[in-house]
């Protein structure tokens, strides 16, 4: 599993000048406002020839980024069966089927970009227990989001110091006093 990345030059210019992030086995959540460098983040944990991973054994990285994933895109990424079964569903459902086929293996290490996208609530949560469940499996989730649902017990990166509780205060105003923002 992936303990640190040091990010290369370039990447540190999207990741809030961040030069490096360290990581827990489990539920690792990356918080920040739009802009923060998340996505970039996942990005070059995924794929950058010049950030530094250092890993407690190698580790096979899987990513997942709903937009790009999205079958019902025309160039959308995914087999055939997944493209075909998008015809007939809407786009949180054909994000869950997307996610179902995910194949993980023990100490994987799995990068979600945004898997709220298109889901409801009930869902939402329903995606959450399956990320305990993964993470059960010795899997590694590294998820980058805006959304408390997946906040329980995660460990949690923060790309602007006190988000998380911002976060959390602007959803308490929601639900407690019908804020209109």
């Amino acid at each position: 599993m992936l303990k640190r990345i040091e990010l290369c030059f370039n990447h540190q210019r999207f990741v809030h000048k961040i030069k490096a992030v360290d990581f827990v086995s489990g539920m690792n959540l990356v918080l920040g406002p739009n802009g923060s460098g998340k996505s970039s983040l996942l990005r070059a944990i995924h794929s950058c020839p010049d950030c530094i991973r250092i890993e407690d054994k190698s580790t096979k990285y899987h990513y997942f980024n709903g937009e790009l994933m999205n079958p019902h895109r025309k160039n959308a990424k995914g087999n055939s069966l997944l493209r075909c079964r998008a015809m007939f569903a809407s786009h949180g459902e054909s994000m869950r089927d997307v996610l179902a086929f995910i194949p993980l293996s023990h100490g994987d290490t799995l990068l979600l970009d945004e898997p709220e996208s298109g889901q409801d609530m009930e869902w939402m949560l329903r995606i959450a227990k399956g990320f305990r469940e993964v993470s059960r499996l010795k899997c590694q989730l590294i998820v980058a989001t805006h959304h408390p649902v997946f906040m329980g017990k995660s460990h949690v990166i923060e790309f602007q110091r006190g988000y998380r509780k911002k976060l959390n205060r602007i959803y308490q105003d929601i639900l407690a006093k019908n804020v209109k923002y």
